[in-house]
């Protein structure tokens, strides 16, 4: 039985080794994994394929447009990578007139098809190759940016002024609950930025002592999302593995009473969680699977 056991083992890394070789680490296949990430709404795994500084734009792309366009999502129709560019034919699927204009405002104009044709620079970092991103705004380049929400429990919604000031004119509000970009410089009154309702990019200020500030990062990644393929499929070996041979240290817990088997319980579940969690990654590293979180 060990020996069975054994040659399981190995046959299961030759596998995993297998499969690691035979990923495909192409621009296109990248595009594809981004636009699944970001047509499934997990804009955190999505930046991880977005060049760091263009992630502002990620993000407010997600919270200022998306949002009001909840049915859209994204169809490659084609892509070629050209002197470290990749130029991209992506449709629109289920575009309104805001999101038409808001592309038309920002010098990206859609096609009568909803088809955007994008050339997105590909650009080098010490963690891989990224995308650039700029379907934010042109005025979206400083490194002060930072996402803040309300926080204070007796503030529902906050007004966004023309000016540093309560005697500034109101043009637009914040409702609890949802994220702005804005430039905290720690004085009170912050700039921040939003689409109105002509889907143009507009500067206004806020008052942001009564929000929560991020101070690093616009998306923070799980310890799952981060894993890499590799990784992912030497853990499901570790955990797959050891399961032949606890089968009597699981029977013997179980018959220890109610304790005992609460502790099978908790156990059972944070593998389930683990497993799912592993296998969603592995799925969606080698095929391009979602697997629902």
């Amino acid at each position: 039985m060990p020996r069975m056991n054994f040659k399981f083992f190995v046959v299961l890394s030759l596998v995993v080794l297998s499969l690691c070789s035979c990923t495909n680490l192409n621009n296109d296949r990248r595009l594809k994994k981004f636009v699944s990430r970001f047509n499934a709404e997990e804009y955190a795994c999505a930046s991880t394929y977005i060049y760091p500084d263009d992630r502002m734009h990620l993000a407010f792309f997600a919270n200022e447009v998306r949002e009001k366009v909840p049915n859209a999502f994204i169809e490659i129709e084609d892509s070629e990578t050209k002197d470290g560019y990749v130029v991209a034919k992506l449709k629109w699927k289920n575009a309104n007139d805001f999101l038409r204009k808001y592309f038309a405002n920002i010098g990206k104009p859609l096609s009568e098809n909803d088809v955007l044709i994008d050339t997105i620079r590909v650009k080098e970092t010490l963690d891989g190759v990224c995308f650039s991103f700029d379907w934010g705004s042109p005025d979206l380049n400083t490194k002060k940016l930072k996402l803040a929400s309300i926080t204070e429990e007796n503030v529902e919604r906050m007004n966004i002024r023309t000016g540093a000031g309560k005697g500034a004119r109101i043009i637009g509000k914040l409702e609890k609950g949802d994220n702005i970009l804005i430039e905290d410089d720690g004085k009170g009154w912050s700039r921040c930025y939003q689409v109105n309702n002509e889907s143009k990019v507009q500067a206004g200020y806020i008052y942001s002592a009564n929000m929560s500030i991020k101070e690093s990062a616009f998306f923070s990644l799980g310890i799952f999302d981060s894993m890499s393929l590799l990784v992912a499929l030497i853990i499901v070996v570790v955990i797959c593995v050891p399961l032949f041979f606890l089968r009597g240290v699981v029977e013997s817990i179980m018959n220890s009473g109610c304790v005992g088997m609460s502790a099978c319980v908790l156990l059972l579940l944070g593998l389930i969680y683990v497993v799912y969690q592993l296998i969603e990654k592995i799925l969606f590293e080698l095929f391009i699977i979602n697997l629902p979180y």
